[in-house]
């Protein structure tokens, strides 16, 4: 068995010589296994070693995921369990001079953190849940048979039905500023443009306005307030909604909303 694990750590604590150093930088150049065996330990070192963590990527500290892993790695449970590993490891390095079985308390060590961050971020797919629910088949049309049907707002449901949902919104938004008598529809039409474009705070205060209405409409404004929250992937809040949701059988998508906590918990 081919003594990478021992050569990487030696080379990533700085036990090399100068030669040596060279010579394993040198070999890198060709040998993709070790290449590979490389990344794997820098990759790991940045989650486990006490450092700042994945300091050198800023981007990558942007993610959902970085952030729910790092505060994983800060808590008090991967605290003690990384104490547990350094024990294990310590002891393994100190008391063998098998190579082999060294290398396997390292391996299994890797196999507990990742075993570990994939239980405890087994990721919803909120992606999915946020497609299977928001149905915009279902908003009633501003469109009226036999009636005389604003312009404005028939031209801003035909772009928000082409998915031009940023033209839709300032369509909508000079049709509330030019009408004194709204309909509420059009807070929901916009309001799910609005999320569309990732602009999640002007789609909440559509929804707020639209459960102001003190229309037959305004009961439905939670359940939409909950789909915004679902496209953040915002657990707290979306549970929160959700529970005034189904507190009530006669609430709008009480049922959905039942399942949909499900789903999350």
């Amino acid at each position: 068995m081919k003594d990478y694990p021992i050569e990487i750590d030696d080379y990533l604590s700085g036990n090399m010589s100068t030669s040596e150093k060279e010579a394993f930088e040198t070999r890198l150049l060709t040998d993709i296994e070790l290449s590979k065996e490389l990344k794997l330990q820098k990759d790991m070192q940045k989650i486990y070693e006490d450092q700042k963590w994945l300091e050198e990527d800023k981007e990558i500290l942007k993610t959902e995921k970085a952030v729910k892993l790092k505060s994983f790695f800060e808590s008090n449970e991967a605290k003690s369990l990384k104490s547990t590993i350094d024990e294990v490891i310590s002891e393994n390095r100190a008391t063998s001079t098998d190579k082999t079985f060294w290398f396997m308390g390292i391996a299994a060590s890797i196999a507990v953190l990742i075993t570990v961050s994939l239980f405890v971020f087994k990721d919803t797919n909120y992606d999915e849940l946020y497609a299977s629910y928001v149905h915009l088949d279902e908003i009633p049309s501003l469109v009226t048979r036999g009636e005389d049907t604003n312009k404005m707002l028939e031209d801003a449901q035909l772009l928000f039905e082409e998915q031009k949902y940023q033209k839709a919104t300032e369509l909508f938004t000079t049709y509330h500023q030019k009408e004194k008598s709204i309909d509420p529809l059009s807070y929901i039409y916009n309001g799910i443009s609005y999320v569309e474009l990732n602009k999640f705070d002007e789609a909440l205060s559509q929804f707020q306005l639209l459960g102001d209405s003190n229309t037959l409409q305004a009961k439905k404004a939670n359940w939409y307030k909950a789909l915004i929250y679902l496209k953040q992937e915002d657990k707290n809040k979306l549970k929160e909604i959700l529970q005034i949701i189904v507190s009530d059988s006669d609430n709008y998508k009480y049922q959905n909303a039942k399942e949909l906590l499900a789903k999350i918990d």
